[in-house]
């Protein structure tokens, strides 16, 4: 199965069950729901990408984007990292209902890094 790109996901879980990073789009609850168990899952939100859903679409938003740590990370500065980036999108999420999360592997460095 893979990510409809037109579809908003609801659930955190579908984000790991269908491989989602980039190409998915998340609601506000389910990236808080993605944000808090990344770690669990070996996973640093390295980037967060805010926006309006116009269904079908995403429309990306310049004054929502969060930059977190970039891999190589530990467990502990992971688990902090992941936490601040449930906070953004908890304190956008009145605005914006729609994310993009980058979450690569905590344990390797990013392609290109």
């Amino acid at each position: 199965m893979s990510v409809d790109r037109s579809r908003l996901y609801t659930r955190g879980d579908d984000f790991y069950e269908l491989n989602g990073s980039v190409s998915m789009r998340l609601s506000a609850g389910a990236a808080i729901e993605v944000c808090r168990s990344a770690a669990s899952h070996g996973l640093v939100v390295a980037r967060v990408e805010g926006g309006i859903w116009r269904n079908p679409g995403f429309e990306s938003r310049l004054d929502c984007i969060w930059d977190g740590v970039d891999p190589p990370v530990d467990l502990e500065r992971t688990s902090i990292n992941n936490a601040a980036a449930a906070e953004f999108v908890a304190s956008m999420g009145e605005t914006h209902d729609v994310f993009i999360l980058t979450a690569p592997p905590f344990g390797h460095r990013a392609k290109g890094g």
